[in-house]
């Protein structure tokens, strides 16, 4: 992927030497169409390696991302589940434009079944072939935090965005403080106040999730719009 003979190699080695230094190790991965069958591979290193933290990039296809292949909001769904078992051996799980792990980890606590889909029965039988079964409680991290919530972006230039994937300026620090740009803002005010439309909307998790605005921009051209990755229907449910 990075296209550097041995990267891959010296990446693992750098893992294993600042872990045996002490030193907080987390690992990024993006979820797309091409590396979800490679996802409990990747857990089996962070728990053998000793990462601490593995923050999971749920695609949004901008910029270089527009490239990539997205997956469908049912496979996104069963990754989720799966990132919910993965967290239960020894590292922290982590979730970027994906809000919804949030939902899926709150019913998982609240005693919830997986799903009954293959893809997930293959990824966890993946996983626990190769670590055996989950080593302690779950660590999913799940911060009521999104886009414009809790979250903003400053890019070089001082510009500030609701986030590092959604392009719509606020303002520069250069003319506001960053903290009048965060509390009084129409969009953000309007993201954290839950304002959406469509399925997200009408949505119980609106605050706990509120979907990713970036996903949403993307794919309608409106930051309040419903995140199309999501599967959750509030109103059949």
């Amino acid at each position: 992927m990075r296209g550097i003979a041995g990267h891959f190699e010296m990446t693992i080695a750098a893992i294993a030497q600042l872990v045996g230094a002490g030193i907080t190790v987390q690992v990024n991965t993006t979820v797309m169409d091409g590396n979800v069958a490679d996802l409990p591979g990747i857990a089996a290193l962070l728990a053998r390696d000793g990462a601490h933290v593995w923050e999971v990039f749920f695609l949004v296809q901008v910029g270089r991302g527009t490239a990539a292949g997205p997956v469908s909001p049912a496979v996104h769904e069963d990754v989720c589940h799966f990132l919910y078992d993965a967290s239960g051996y020894g590292f922290i799980v982590r979730t970027v434009e994906a809000p919804f792990f949030r939902r899926v980890v709150r019913a998982r606590r609240a005693g919830a079944p997986p799903p009954d889909s293959a893809l997930y029965r293959r990824l966890s039988a993946h996983l626990t072939g190769l670590l055996g079964p989950g080593t302690g409680h779950p660590s999913a991290h799940t911060a009521p935090t999104r886009d414009g919530k809790g979250i903003v972006f400053v890019s070089h230039d001082g510009q500030v965005y609701p986030a590092g994937f959604l392009p719509l300026g606020l303002g520069s620090i250069r003319a506001r403080p960053l903290r009048e740009i965060y509390r009084d803002d129409p969009l953000l005010r309007a993201i954290r106040e839950a304002r959406f439309t469509g399925r997200c909307g009408g949505c119980e998790y609106a605050d706990l999730c509120g979907g990713s605005r970036a996903r949403a921009y993307a794919a309608t051209a409106d930051p309040l719009g419903e995140d199309p990755a999501c599967p959750y229907r509030p109103d059949t449910q």
